[in-house]
């Protein structure tokens, strides 16, 4: 009840309104939530295949990374020799051949991976690597049309146009007419061993003059 300033009477003051506190909770039904989780897993399984292929891509890639940097190592070795050094020597035949594996050694220690001759027993090799070694002799040039600009180099033809030259010189060839040596890296990674599934091979050419 209140007085109003104006009259002589009460009026009586509104009624308070009081919040029903039996009303019932609102929340997720156990359907909701059903639902809610079954879209969830929709959404994951098509986002799952793409996840799996960045891995793969990127444990490829990082292997391509190790087998060309491996292979790009052992031809700039080679380059530093003399070109009369005897691990460019050619001992039989017209080339010599130097294969070797890669190791991952002792698996429970990063950083025991080598490369060795053989591969030891227990041991797992991932990669294959053949080093090759030709040497060439110039035996003149061609000019057919005259023009100044040399046609052909003898000695140094690859009429199959399979990417190795057609001529190399034996060995025991007098050291005077020996005038290129090649030296061929070829990394080969085994199928069924290979990390990322795919094998990873790479391939690198080399030309020494005297």
């Amino acid at each position: 009840m209140f007085r109003s300033p104006h009259s002589n009477y009460s009026v009586p003051a509104p009624p308070r309104r009081r919040r029903d506190s039996l009303a019932p909770a609102k929340g997720f039904t156990l359907l909701e939530v059903l639902v809610a989780a079954a879209l969830l897993l929709v959404v994951l399984v098509g986002l799952l295949p793409l996840f799996m292929r960045s891995i793969m891509e990127n444990v490829e890639g990082r292997e391509s990374t190790q087998v060309s940097n491996h292979g790009r190592s052992e031809l700039e070795i080679f380059k530093q020799l003399r070109f009369n050094n005897p691990e460019l020597d050619i001992t039989a035949g017209t080339e010599t051949v130097v294969q070797q594996f890669w190791t991952l050694g002792d698996l429970d220690y990063v950083g025991d991976e080598e490369w060795v001759d053989t591969v030891p027993a227990g041991e797992l090799g991932l990669w294959d690597r053949t080093t090759t070694v030709r040497q060439y002799g110039i035996n003149g040039v061609i000019d057919n049309d005259l023009d100044g600009i040399i046609d052909q180099i003898i000695g140094l033809e690859d009429d199959d146009y399979d990417g190795y030259l057609d001529n190399p010189l034996d060995a025991g060839s007098l050291p005077g007419a020996i005038h290129l040596k090649e030296v061929d890296v070829q990394i080969l990674s085994e199928s069924e061993r290979a990390i990322a599934g795919e094998p990873v091979d790479i391939r690198i050419r080399g030309i020494k003059a005297f």
